[in-house]
């Protein structure tokens, strides 16, 4: 809660958040509650971290931990976060802490980018922003100020005390008699602080570091936590994915064949209880390679199974700089390197394939007219490999853009001059010698000068009058480095950390944006694909573990990738898409329109009131105490092994609620109403009289549950409430079309070239659900695929295909054709154009289901269609007969069966 003595004329916060209270029973009930909603463990258990900070203060403070999968917008989020909790709370100082050059860059780019954005969204929020070290950041963050501010700050500034000048108190005091050195300037503010990628900051030292900012609550944001401080919130990769916020992902795997040399791949050195090991990769008899770990005296003829090719390899000596491991017959491998094959070839093939890919998602997105500019991005091993007089790579990838320019069959005469196509970003010394770094502290000053450039002037890259679009790397592979518009990623290197995998698909998840800067949501066109140097199965295994590794819950996986080399193109057929039963079809079809609802408050309150939807209102219980029992089981070792499976839960003594405020129902109702799946917004007087007649209804009784659970009473409140206004809105609903220049265009919504990779029959699953069949040659089919998502879809499309007598144009349509609706936006499956009476055309738009029964189906996905037929009853430029049937129903023109009969 704010301070009650704020200076007049200022802020509360403006000064500090000194007064500042969190009641921590307050904290850990509304911790229950956001659990209870969101995709995360329930919680109520309020974990705070106590530490002692760098100058010797004992600190505690709540932590809480968001997850959003990489290029889901964390620094937007946390930064809108920022200016909602200074609008309804009064907080004014921030710091961010950030862990590498990288991730600050983007975050003072984020800052420049979003500055109107935010002016608009928090009108009534001024803030300003600056970096710690840079300017007047530190005096305008510490000067009492109605304005919210912002503090950029590296964790590296504030862990060496010994060194830093943060530390050091002013030699005079300032204007107001304040001695105090920044750091303590900032600690006395106590405030906010958001943490950008934790993980980097669980060492002991980067504890205190956080600690001695005296934090009044942190927040912390991450894909990959280590320490999951009170996790409220849960944006996973499968869970992003689905819902369109970044590219989908597929993989190419580059498996290396033999040079007749024994196979060997030396990942890294580690030593272990002072004895130097390595962590290396061979080949095993059976026919798979294998990790093993090779200490002085190894024989890899014996670790692989006496493979005949290892005969004599034995470990003599494993060395530090440089790392390497020595075999008695003379043989020296150093870490990161690969023999047994040839790696120029595999470069060779990751090239190849990456200018081919790139250049066919670039003539997609151009049929389309989607104004996006396709980036690739190429990993290197070494500065050396693309700089110097041991270059391979510039001279391969111009002679290998060359050759897969004429194979794409474009005018030779037309082709770019390739040295102008690529750009080479590594990091550099003052004078401009490149470097190759690994991430360290370091190195923070060689690589700043690589990421100006691809972070601060990265909308330079996007502009399609620059040529460059292939580029070259070295450092920039963890966190904070990412391009929209990168659609392909060669992995020309082989080192194999625990996350490289899931770093590389971070590098091009975002999606892409047009020359005027917005994104582009088109699914057609929102692929990723790597170009890696292992199987495509040793690439998801490995992901799949580290995700698991990283943090990922028990049981799950990471984001879904596709073997792009089941990829399977799908064309438009000309002859269909330019003709005349076309024309009309998209001609009735294509408009967007707008929705109004009306709805009967009194028929609303009296409808909740009796909605069934309120049964669990009856079973409510006070809140009370969890009482918890298992017996201590022990290992050899002495430790408790006592699986939390065995533990019996009962329950305890009931909470008893005195000289509490009375809970603001109709408050708690709103937020449930305007913060839940389907926003909706009621007048509070409407909310109001529902609230009074639930609570007065003759035939139960449920006014002393209101006190016994308010936040749960609440949400059951709401949820009948949301069902019971969207159910009256498909009675109260009309639609008006809009100005037609904005409505679908048939080259964005068909696009003439579309790529596919569906899922393979496996043993166990022979015939997966979804896939891409080809359709009959000369068929009436739009396009030359049927790419369907049950089937049911694929048993409909084989019944228009077989009724050429009446059928005469279909097409499935892609989900990038929508309706809007009070419950999401609606794609239907179908649009058909059939012929009755040899002359008399029907123009159709048809959802297939397993059941005609729409209460079988999810409730929200059920109100789509049902608003979607309002939808196509205001068709402006003649009649579309939309209905929803299955595989066995067919078409339905005979109007027999009516909505919900089964």
């Amino acid at each position: 809660m704010p301070p009650r003595d704020a200076l007049v004329g200022q802020a509360p916060g403006a000064d500090g958040h000194a007064g500042f209270a969190l009641e921590r029973e307050i904290l850990a009930d509304n911790l229950g509650t956001v659990t209870t909603r969101e995709a995360v463990a329930p919680q109520a258990h309020l974990e705070m971290l106590t530490e002692t900070d760098l100058q010797g203060s004992e600190r505690a403070f709540p932590n809480f931990s968001v997850d959003m999968e990489t290029g889901t917008g964390k620094t937007y989020v946390y930064i809108s976060t920022a200016l909602r909790l200074a609008e309804l709370y009064g907080l004014r100082k921030f710091v961010i802490l950030v862990h590498s050059i990288a991730i600050r860059a983007g975050v003072v780019k984020t800052f420049e980018q979003t500055e109107e954005h935010f002016r608009l969204k928090y009108p009534g929020v001024p803030y300003r922003w600056g970096v710690l070290g840079e300017n007047s950041a530190l005096n305008d963050f510490t000067e009492p100020s109605g304005t919210v501010q912002l503090l950029v700050a590296s964790v590296q500034a504030l862990d060496k005390p010994e060194k830093n000048t943060l530390y050091v108190s002013a030699e005079r005091p300032q204007l107001w008699g304040d001695s105090l050195s920044g750091m303590q300037q900032i600690a006395k503010a106590r405030p906010v602080v958001l943490i950008d990628e934790p993980q980097n900051m669980a060492t002991q030292l980067r504890r205190q570091a956080i600690a001695t900012l005296n934090p009044l609550v942190a927040l912390r944001y991450s894909a990959t936590h280590k320490e999951p401080f009170n996790r409220v919130h849960r944006l996973g990769p499968k869970q992003a994915a689905e819902a369109g916020l970044v590219k989908r992902v597929s993989v190419k795997g580059i498996v290396a064949g033999e040079d007749g040399k024994p196979y060997l791949r030396l990942n890294r050195l580690r030593s272990v209880r002072k004895r130097l090991m390595a962590e290396a990769v061979i080949d095993k008899a059976g026919g798979k390679r294998a990790q093993v770990v090779l200490q002085n005296g190894t024989d890899l003829f014996e670790e692989s199974g006496s493979l005949p090719q290892y005969r004599g390899l034995v470990v003599d000596g494993i060395e530090r700089k440089p790392d390497r491991v020595i075999f008695a017959n003379g043989l020296v491998v150093q870490v990161g390197t690969e023999i047994g094959v040839d790696a120029v070839a595999v470069w060779r093939d990751q090239i190849r394939h990456t200018i081919r890919t790139h250049l066919a998602r670039q003539a997609q997105i151009d049929s389309m007219n989607r104004g996006v500019k396709v980036l690739s991005l190429f990993f290197v091993e070494r500065v050396a490999d693309y700089v110097g007089d041991e270059a391979v790579l510039p001279l391969m990838f111009d002679e290998l853009f060359r050759e897969e320019w004429a194979r794409a069959g474009s005018p030779t005469d037309a082709m770019p001059d390739p040295a102008e196509l690529r750009v080479a970003y590594f990091p550099s010394t003052k004078t401009g010698i490149l470097k190759d770094t690994s991430g360290r502290a370091s190195d923070a000053d060689l690589e700043a000068r690589a990421y100006q450039e691809i972070i601060a002037n990265k909308e330079l890259i996007l502009d399609r009058a620059n040529p460059r679009a292939f580029i070259f790397s070295h450092s920039a592979l963890k966190e904070g480095w990412d391009n929209p518009n990168v659609f392909q990623v060669g992995f020309l290197r082989h080192t194999r950390s625990e996350l490289e995998r899931r770093q590389q698909i971070g590098r091009g998840l975002r999606l892409p944006v047009d020359q005027s800067g917005h994104r582009v949501m088109d699914p057609a066109i929102n692929r990723l694909t790597l170009i890696v140097d292992e199987s495509f199965t040793e690439f998801r295994d490995g992901l799949n573990a580290e995700y698991v590794a990283s943090g990922g819950p028990s049981g799950e996986t990471g984001p879904e990738v596709n073997n792009a080399d089941n990829e399977v193109i799908v064309r438009r057929r000309p002859a269909q898409f330019d003709s005349p039963e076309f024309a009309e079809l998209w001609n009735r079809i294509r408009y967007k329109a707008h929705y109004r609802v009306t709805v009967d408050p009194d028929a609303l309150r009296i409808a909740v009131a009796a909605s069934e939807h309120l049964a669990d209102l009856e079973f409510i219980e006070r809140r009370a105490n969890v009482v918890q029992s298992a017996d201590l089981i022990y290992n050899d070792e002495g430790k408790v092994i006592t699986a939390d499976s065995v533990v019996a839960e009962s329950r305890g003594e009931r909470i008893v609620v005195a000289g509490q405020r009375l809970p603001d129902v109709v408050q708690l109702i709103e937020d449930q109403l305007q913060y839940g799946k389907f926003p909706l917004q009621l007048t509070r007087p409407t909310i109001t009289a529902i609230v009074r007649e639930i609570l007065n209804h003759p035939d139960r009784e449920l006014t002393r549950h209101v006190l016994d659970d308010p936040d749960r009473w609440a949400r059951i409140a709401a949820n009948a409430i949301r069902i019971e206004t969207i159910e009256q809105m498909v009675s109260g609903i009309s639609y008006e079309p809009i100005d037609d220049t904005d409505w679908w265009d048939a080259e964005v919504v068909f696009p003439e070239i579309e790529s596919k990779s569906p899922p393979q029959p496996m043993p166990g699953n022979p015939d997966p659900k979804n896939g891409v069949t080809p359709a009959t040659d000369g068929g009436v089919n739009l396009f030359d695929h049927v790419d369907y998502d049950s089937h049911v879809e694929r048993a409909f499309a084989a019944q228009l295909e077989s009724n050429r007598d009446h059928v005469k144009l279909f097409t499935k349509l892609p989900r990038r054709f929508r309706v809007r609706t009070p419950v999401g936006e609606y794609s239907p499956d179908w649009a058909v154009v059939y012929t009755e009476n040899g002359s008399d055309r029907l123009y159709l738009v048809r959802e297939t289901k397993d059941t005609r029964n729409l209460d079988n189906l999810d409730w929200d996905e059920a109100m789509r269609i049902r608003f979607a037929k309002h939808h196509f009853e205001a068709a402006p430029a003649g009649r579309i007969d939309f209905n929803y049937t299955t595989d066995q129903h067919g078409l339905l023109l005979d109007g027999a069966l009516e909505d919900g009969e089964s």
